[in-house]
């Protein structure tokens, strides 16, 4: 981790903030501020001022923070700088503990040579990357991929362009792309009026279109007072306008400091401290002194990330929620009274006759008995761990038939792609028709209040991220059998989107694509899909037939003739941008029924991990069925 110095000038250095600042408290600011001869005011000033104006809850140490340096740095002009905590990526020979420790190993000998020496990554075949653009016009546009003319067939010599989606005035959208693609904008209403154009490079794939950007920055300043007084531009668009510049500004620094390219937005969720310097006013609103050295930790990057130093290394967690080994005669939704905690408890004592901690054996265990669950790391870069046999046969079969109708209400409907923006991140607002040959599959949507399979499945999920199940919950009310002093945890809104359950047929797979979303400017939250955990339910060699797997260990042919060549071939996971010494085709899971893989689309400091690229392969054989869960940070968008 390494600092990184940040710069912000004037009322932008309130960033976020800003949403909830007030024109009437930073005129009280400025009225004080004067009354001092512009020497700033204390902090206990800002402190009252706050409490006046906002509540408590809403009062946080990085508030204070930049308000204070507002008012210290306005009148003179001066930039506000600070320090942040950046991730700096280790170098790809510290992947591998056992590989070059030894000193008889080649690069050992090399550096008796040349101490300096590092054995470089192997070189990628794929070249692809995540690019985001960004509209800081005053009206939303929209954004083609151009993929020039036609050259043959029924269209010949039309041009190939598609549609990645609209970008809001002062928002931004991502997509993933290679070297060399073109893109363009145009307005809402007339797709043939090309605004901007960009040719894009690994270089620069942050790109903005930004009308006025070929004026000089006191020009700029002149045309935003006009366009504001003649009430063509919005507070709140002059708010976002100044929001980007020093977003754009950090990622100049954060591009220096690292070497990787700023795909999040600055500033990131509020910083709480943790530590004995904090000071706790008498509401008990913990408000740090300037001078305080204090453990800052992102309050928005709460979630639980496994470290990953090195190929091989593995954890170890263990869940109570035991694998089904037989079902229940009848499973029925789940309802909010499912979940209260006194007829949860009878529930989940109930279900342990058909639980047991081994996949093999139907034994009922004890009520307190739990199972481990060990992930072992296949990359460091990006962070991605597998764990065996996550899933049963029978909780395994219960997903299939679920997704193939034999069960329930799960509708499956052809796949969409997913264009990366601020308002469109929920299955209902997929867009269709972006970029369409990207993926072709049929999917459905299983919540977890499904039955008490899925929840339990939910459950474990929870434990494999090592998270608060209760974080997998919607709001839910009070409830009156709660007793005084029992944990109980709601929250005001679940961290997770329901599990996507996805079959591929021959042919059908997913190009290389990043599961991150990019949040709106203006989110105080700035959200994140910061993990994403998929579960196979076949492997190859796997057969489903009539909705019913079977699996490649169980001999060469069934009971009804089928042969074994007849099950599942390819659909490999690929993460192509893994860095390591030895592939140049980055790193490949093999489907395997039961087995889940987890990986984070986030870097420890918040940023968006462009590594966590991944493609699903194309299924040459048979059925491959898998279902994804995506879990966010700190709240769904």
């Amino acid at each position: 981790m390494l600092d990184s110095n940040r710069r912000a000038s004037g009322l932008s250095s309130v960033g976020d903030l800003g949403t909830y600042t007030s024109d009437t408290m930073l005129k009280e600011i400025d009225s004080l501020n004067k009354a001092s001869n512009d020497e700033g005011l204390s902090l206990d000033q800002v402190q009252s001022i706050l409490k006046s104006h906002l509540p408590m809850s809403l009062i946080d140490p990085q508030h204070l923070c930049l308000l204070h340096q507002y008012t210290l740095n306005k009148s003179s002009g001066r930039s506000i700088r600070g320090t942040t905590k950046v991730y700096d990526r280790p170098h790809v020979s510290t992947f591998y503990r056992s590989k070059y420790a030894s000193p008889k190993n080649s690069l050992a000998i090399l550096q008796q040579v040349e101490p300096n020496y590092q054995i470089p990554p192997a070189s990628l075949t794929f070249t692809g990357y995540a690019a985001k653009f960004i509209n800081l016009s005053l009206n939303a546009v929209n954004l083609y991929w151009d993929g020039g003319r036609i050259p043959s067939g029924p269209r010949a010599g039309e041009m190939h362009k598609v549609l990645v989606g609209t970008i809001p005035s002062m928002e931004s959208i991502g997509t993933s792309s290679f070297p060399g693609h073109t893109f363009y904008v145009t307005p809402t209403y007339d797709k043939d009026h090309i605004l901007q154009r960009w040719s894009i490079t690994e270089d620069e794939p942050v790109l903005y279109h930004d009308p006025l950007a070929d004026m000089s920055a006191e020009a700029q300043r002149e045309e935003m007072e006009r366009l504001t007084s003649e009430g063509k531009w919005t507070e709140k668009q002059r708010f976002g306008r100044e929001a980007w510049m020093v977003d754009r500004s950090f990622g100049r620094d954060y591009l220096v400091k690292t070497g990787s390219v700023w795909l999040a937005n600055f500033p990131q969720p509020y910083l709480h401290f943790n530590g004995d310097n904090a000071s706790v006013d008498e509401e008990g609103s913990s408000l740090p002194l300037v001078d305080d050295e204090v453990e800052a930790v992102q309050h928005g990057h709460r979630m639980h990330m496994w470290q990953a130093d090195y190929i091989g290394q593995t954890h170890r967690v263990d869940t109570p929620s035991l694998y089904y080994n037989t079902l229940p005669e009848r499973l029925e939704r789940l309802t909010k009274n499912d979940y209260s905690p006194k007829f949860e408890e009878k529930r989940l004592l109930e279900m342990r006759q058909f639980q047991s901690s081994s996949v093999k054996e139907k034994k009922t265990d004890s009520n307190n008995a739990t199972m481990p669950i060990t992930l072992k790391v296949l990359s460091c870069a990006p962070r991605v761990l597998e764990t065996k046999k996550f899933l049963s046969p029978v909780e395994v079969q219960h997903l299939i038939d679920l997704a193939s109708g034999a069960k329930g209400d799960v509708a499956m409907e052809r796949s969409t792609v997913l264009a990366s923006n601020a308002k469109g991140n929920e299955p209902s607002k997929q867009v269709r028709g972006s970029k369409a040959d990207a993926r072709s599959s049929t999917g459905g949507w299983i919540h977890r209040e499904q039955d008490t399979v899925v929840d339990t499945i939910f459950r474990r999920v929870a434990d494999l991220l090592n998270i608060d199940e209760h974080l997998m919950r919607d709001q839910v009310q009070d409830y009156s059998d709660t007793k005084e002093g029992e944990k109980w945890l709601p929250t005001h809104d679940r961290i997770v989107e329901a599990m996507q359950l996805i079959r591929y047929v021959p042919g059908e797979g997913y190009a290389a694509h990043h599961d991150f979303t990019y949040p709106s400017i203006e989110n105080r939250y700035q959200p994140k899909r910061y993990a994403t955990v998929l579960l196979y339910l076949t492997g190859e060699g796997d057969v489903v037939e009539e909705g019913v797997r079977r699996s490649a260990s169980s001999g060469k042919s069934g009971s009804n003739g089928i042969q074994q060549d007849d099950g599942l071939q390819g659909g490999q996971t690929t993460f192509p941008r893994a860095i390591t010494t030895d592939f140049h085709d980055g790193v490949k899971v093999e489907p395997e029924s039961g087995k889940a893989i987890l990986f984070y689309n986030v870097l420890p400091d918040g940023n968006m991990d462009d590594l966590s690229q991944h493609s699903g392969g194309k299924v040459e054989k048979g059925v491959k069925y898998l279902a994804n869960i995506w879990v966010w940070d700190p709240i769904v968008n």
